[in-house]
């Protein structure tokens, strides 16, 4: 299981900015991805919003057709998000998913996409989108 630390490179680079900067924290589910958790809904996740989070993204991932979502709540915080399926594809012979991800905590809400494929062991990871370099 990754590590709310490294679940939170991984939304806030879909929510505000995208930095492509190898950190050794981020290898595996979420890639090299890092940036700023200022001014998102993800800046006031507790660590039970960013299990949620990512226990539902990992579930869409792997058990969701395309159009499919999976919705995730926590009464506590009042934190939540959704994640869609929006479309399967196999990009240099991985298979991938391109989900579309909600975000809402601290009276904020974000909408963004990201691309996820599988790597060498299997595992999902975050991909860079079209106008970003691998």
């Amino acid at each position: 299981m990754t590590s709310p630390l490294v679940t939170r490179f991984i939304l806030a680079s879909g929510l505000l900015m995208t930095l492509q900067i190898p950190r050794a924290e981020a290898i595996g589910f979420f890639g090299t991805y890092t940036a700023t958790l200022w001014n998102t809904p993800s800046q006031f996740f507790t660590d039970d919003d960013w299990d949620l989070f990512e226990h539902s993204l990992r579930d869409v991932l792997d058990h969701h057709s395309d159009g499919e979502s999976q919705a995730w709540t926590n009464p506590k915080s009042k934190a939540s998000g959704e994640f869609t399926a929006l479309k399967s594809l196999v990009r240099n012979g991985k298979p991938c998913r391109e989900i579309k991800i909600v975000a809402s905590a601290g009276g904020m809400r974000r909408v963004t996409g990201i691309a996820f494929c599988k790597n060498e062991e299997g595992a999902w990871e975050a991909v860079p989108g079209k106008n970003q370099k691998p």
